[in-house]
């Protein structure tokens, strides 16, 4: 069967980036997998996968190792989500004054510092252009 991606063709422009040529084609190549997992997925929810995996070791290969790996980022995601339900559970549990002490929050003196420094850092920068800019013009 002389099945392939035609469309990726017109992904190799020469003006185009190697960058942007393998963006377009990881791209294309992740929305075939969504549609050929799609299919599978259907395929196996009527008990009929079988009439595909058992005839085609390419695509029993690649749907068993597609599935362990959406098996692992679902995990993965779930740890994730776990992880931040536990950390707010915690900062739940502390004071505002506790959560600056341990560095979690800025204090408002912080805040005031900060916007004073970024004032000054300002200011000498105005410094500096109007400096340079009578620099050269001598």
């Amino acid at each position: 069967m002389p099945c392939r991606d035609y469309e990726s063709d017109s992904y190799s422009s020469p003006t185009d980036s190697w960058q942007y040529r393998d963006l377009k084609l990881k791209e294309r190549a992740d929305m075939l997998a969504r549609i050929a997992c799609k299919a599978m997925t259907e395929l196996e929810n009527n008990k009929i996968e079988d009439l595909l995996l058992l005839r085609d070791d390419e695509v029993r290969e690649w749907w068993a190792k597609h599935k362990e790996a959406d098996r692992k980022a679902r995990e993965k995601e779930q740890r994730k989500q776990e992880r931040i339900r536990l950390r707010r559970a915690a900062l739940r549990k502390l004071s505002e004054e506790e959560k600056i002490a341990l560095g979690l929050k800025k204090s408002k003196d912080q805040d005031i510092e900060e916007d004073v420094t970024q004032d000054l850092l300002a200011v000498a920068d105005k410094i500096l252009k109007r400096k340079a800019k009578e620099e050269w013009q001598i």
